[in-house]
């Protein structure tokens, strides 16, 4: 049973990675390139926060600069990511599922994350937080394994400590996924019926332990781990904080830190909120309408359950609080909650086939397994489909994917044409938030600043726009992008776009209109070209 099941496992993992080829195909969005520029300026020798300035910890950074140097400076590239922490994703909940209820939920779990991952959208894809489930992940099969009271699980409890703290090096608010390992923690040691592995010689002990083996010394007692798990934390954000400080970043860190907070803090109140929710609430429906219902269908359903449940319920909350705590509710602020809801959605197919299907139980199950590949079939195959067989271009294929006044064949369109004019590795200097065209073009940012934000908003430094002003005069890069239309409040503090606020700073329009003068425009990019 257990090799047929791996074969089914292995064989449910091809067909994921198959049917979710075309997403290697997806061009970046402007998350992505903003991650894309600062790992390729890191591989060019380039430091966070000093060279390149972000309002996010760097552990993304270093993913992207990883996949960049392995896969080249494409946007194939980065889309590659997925492809390396799915398969992972997969192998782990499989394990939880099949630890925690049997190895039919285990293969669920995997098909369901898979399918729900990849029919997410170019926009919510290879962000900070889809992949931070990966260690999140990680970081629970790590609790399970040192609740087995065996002599290893204080290292078990290390890694579940260190793992959950690499977490809060991706964004801050994942934090609380520590807070709730920890809670979950003492549902899984309290299972209903603990498996503990016999040995032949007692457990080891240290030596200032009271109460002999029955004491808080012993190796495989709640309390050690619990202090291995706080020194996993401790060394990782250590280690972190070290390596910052070694590159002279980390003043930078606390600094971006600190006016992140004041960001985060523009949409704490109840109408933004409400009508951010709103919105972010309809479009999970679309996307997860279905693994919603299985996931709420878990807690009706009559059934008796291990008391481990209960950790992956919390792992729930915990993503339900990080992404409340953002107060956005961005597509992708919901993806920490991904892993927790298919293990439940996992749990209620095992028991809706056990309950409608018991004579067709393997009919009804790989009828299912058929249905959900089938949704990712239709959800990603159709609009790939013209320009993998040649029938459109790549600018008409960009075309497709849109969010608010972001188009990407705009972005396509005009790294291309910079690319005709200017050498790779040249300067660009872009007013609005489209960093990928610096990725998709392949010049660099004169300046740190790589988006606009940090040089609008009221709550950031007044000197950093004398600083930018002051670069740019001494750098001048062939070509200046000005972006029209990109309201962005909940990001700058105002309700005008960058055209509008270039206007109001006066430093950057008079240096713009001293040495640049309008060339052409693609779509809601005006470009400025240097006068000779």
């Amino acid at each position: 049973m257990t090799r047929r099941s791996n074969l089914i496992f292995f064989a449910l993992l091809i067909a994921i990675i198959v049917l979710a080829l075309p997403v290697l195909t997806y061009p970046p969005g402007r998350d992505q390139g903003e991650f894309a520029t600062i790992g390729r300026g890191v591989l060019d020798g380039k430091i966070p926060y000093i060279d390149l300035w972000n309002p996010k910890p760097p552990a993304v950074f270093y993913v992207y600069a990883l996949a960049i140097q392995v896969f080249g400076r494409t946007a194939e590239a980065l889309r590659a990511i997925d492809f390396f922490i799915v398969p992972a994703l997969c192998a782990a909940l499989y394990w939880l599922g099949e630890r925690i209820a049997n190895r039919r939920v285990g293969l669920f779990a995997a098909l369901l994350f898979g399918v729900f991952y990849f029919t997410e959208s170019f926009w919510t894809l290879t962000q900070n937080d889809g992949i931070v489930a990966l260690p999140m992940t990680l970081a629970m099969i790590c609790a399970f394994k040192a609740s087995e009271n065996s002599k290893r699980g204080w290292i078990w409890a290390f890694g579940a400590g260190a793992l959950s703290a690499y977490t809060v090096w991706f964004k801050y608010p994942f934090a609380l996924f520590g807070v709730a390992l920890v809670l979950g923690y003492f549902f899984i040691n309290t299972k209903d019926a603990p498996t503990e592995i016999k040995s032949p010689t007692p457990p080891l002990t240290l030596p200032l332990a009271r109460g002999g083996e029955k004491g808080w010394g012993r190796l495989d007692s709640w309390w050690f781990s619990f202090l291995a798990f706080s020194m996993g934390v401790l060394i990782i954000m250590l280690a972190g904080v070290a390596a910052l400080i070694a590159m002279g970043a980390w003043g930078d860190l606390v600094e971006s830190a600190r006016v992140t907070s004041q960001y985060t803090a523009l949409t704490f109140n109840f109408q933004d909120f409400t009508e951010l929710m709103a919105t972010a609430i309809g479009f999970r429906w679309q996307q997860w309408g279905l693994l919603w219902i299985l996931a709420a269908l878990w807690f009706v359903l009559r059934r008796e359950r291990a008391r481990e449940w209960y950790a992956i319920i919390i792992w729930a909350l915990a993503g339900l609080a990080i992404m409340l705590v953002q107060a956005k509710g961005y597509d992708y602020h919901w993806l920490p909650m991904l892993p927790p809801l298919v293990l439940l959605g996992a749990d209620t197919l095992d028991r809706l086939l056990k309950m409608i299907a018991k004579r067709w139980e393997i009919l009804a199950t790989t009828a299912s397994i058929l249905v959900l590949l089938l949704i990712m079939i239709v959800r990603i195959w159709p609009s790939a489909w013209p320009y993998l067989t040649g029938q459109e271009s790549q600018v008409t294929y960009y075309g497709r994917f849109q969010a608010g006044e972001f188009i990407a064949d705009e972005s396509l369109e005009v790294a291309t044409l910079l690319r005709e004019r200017v050498l790779p590795g040249d300067s660009l200097y872009i007013w609005g938030f489209r960093p990928e065209v610096y990725y998709l073009s392949q010049l660099n940012p004169p300046t740190r600043f790589i988006f606009q934000f940090p040089l609008v908003g009221n709550w950031y430094p007044p000197e950093w726009r004398e600083e930018n002003a002051e670069i740019l005069w001494a750098a001048l890069p062939p070509y200046v992008l000005v972006l029209q239309v990109d309201y962005m409040a909940w990001v700058t503090g105002s309700e005008e776009d960058s055209n509008t606020l270039l206007q109001e700073y006066n430093e950057l329009n008079d240096w713009l209109v001293f040495n640049y003068e309008f060339d052409t425009q693609v779509g809601n990019f005006f470009i400025w070209r240097r006068k000779i």
